[in-house]
């Protein structure tokens, strides 16, 4: 799955444009932040966590305690997993003289 599909899925049934931007071009940023070495891991994790947590939030009031928890470090887990192969990808490319973007 790729980071945009991913962003997609957590964003299509939120029916204000502006939040879907929002929280779209957030994750893009913290991703090439990742990307170009600007942050670790264990940033991009914190970071994440906070916008996913605000779309749980919003699109998952009636979640509380750990299973709101579970649910944030389920889609935390699957965009780190994905902006990590992704940079790798990328980082490949580059290596062999491609500028794709990610």
């Amino acid at each position: 799955m790729s980071l945009q599909t991913l962003i997609l899925s957590l964003v299509g049934d939120i029916t204000d444009p502006k939040v879907r931007l929002d929280i779209a071009s957030t994750i893009r940023f913290l991703a090439d932040l990742y990307l170009d070495r600007k942050i670790n891991e264990d940033q991009l994790r914190s970071d994440l966590y906070d916008v996913i947590g605000a779309v749980v939030d919003l699109k998952h009031p009636e979640l509380f305690g750990e299973e709101k928890k579970k649910k944030i470090d389920d889609l935390v887990d699957q965009f780190v997993r994905v902006i990590r192969i992704e940079s790798i990808r990328f980082r490949m490319l580059r290596l062999r003289g491609y500028s794709p973007t990610m």
